[in-house]
């Protein structure tokens, strides 16, 4: 075995993205990140009375979270920031995405999700940098095919920026501040996704799926000069699907890029 993917094992035992690749500017998680994180990886409000509680990853998953909500719902609130930047991703209202559903939790190949409705769902978060360089490594699954699927994005409605976005012609998008590529076709399926935006050029943004880069099918020129801002949203448009892990780096990450989707995949299996 490749002694990083060995290393991306190790740590993912123990939590430890952030330990082995540090630098995040932002990172969100349903899982513990790093081995001295200790604080909650989220926010909720029950359905039944609108009371809030905070929950550490173990508290996600062994039922502390679900028992909290008893029979009803829960929604997301804040989502935390692990990377100690302390800006957290949060929601309001309406707005808020759902991680229990009837007295459970929701899952995703068997670990907790938080599920964004397609209509209003969305967190936003003080404005991560969309100037070069930075990396994007995202958890994610849309629906369905055929449907807009979650991603992080920026508010400008004419040329938003987004990392990567599967669109409902069952292609993947990637746009940076000069232009955007087309990639696919692609599945629904869960992914990990792996976006690299080293330089101000389009042409050097790479993306990978599960480790493996689309075929590229067209190109389009757009350009923006927004900050990323929310996820689960991109300008005015909401996004349905599944998140679990998305994470920041202001920096070209794409020498760690294996170590990265080796810990994720060690993680969620």
């Amino acid at each position: 075995m490749d002694n990083r993917l060995l290393v991306a094992r190790q740590s993912a035992a123990a939590g430890g993205l952030l330990d082995l690749v540090p630098g995040a500017a932002a990172a969100y998680s349903l899982r513990k990140l790093s081995s001295t994180y200790t604080d909650p990886v989220v926010t909720v409000r029950r359905s039944s009375d609108n009371a809030e509680d905070s929950f550490t990853a173990s508290e996600v998953s062994d039922g502390t979270l679900a028992a909290f909500c008893g029979v009803g719902d829960g929604f997301v609130k804040q989502w935390w920031n692990q990377s100690g930047n302390a800006n957290h991703a949060s929601a309001s209202g309406t707005s808020q995405p759902k991680i229990v559903s009837s007295g459970a939790v929701i899952l995703e190949e068997g670990k907790p999700a938080i599920q964004f409705d397609g209509s209003d769902d969305f967190f936003s978060f003080a404005p991560v940098s969309s100037l070069d360089p930075w990396t994007i490594a995202e958890v994610k699954r849309r629906p369905t095919a055929g449907t807009n699927g979650p991603t992080v994005g920026t508010a400008s409605p004419s040329q938003p920026i987004y990392p990567h976005w599967q669109y409902s012609d069952n292609l993947v998008y990637a746009r940076n501040r000069q232009g955007e590529y087309s990639y696919g076709p692609v599945s629904n399926e869960q992914i990990i996704s792996v976006v690299a935006n080293p330089t101000s050029l389009k042409s050097d943004m790479s993306v990978f799926r599960n480790g493996v880069a689309p075929p590229r099918v067209s190109i389009a020129a757009a350009a923006s000069d927004a900050d990323f801002v929310y996820i689960g949203r991109v300008a005015n448009l909401h996004c349905a699907g599944l998140y679990q892990e998305i994470i920041f780096y202001p920096s070209d990450q794409t020498a760690n890029r294996e170590l990265i989707e080796g810990n994720i995949a060690w993680s969620y299996s």
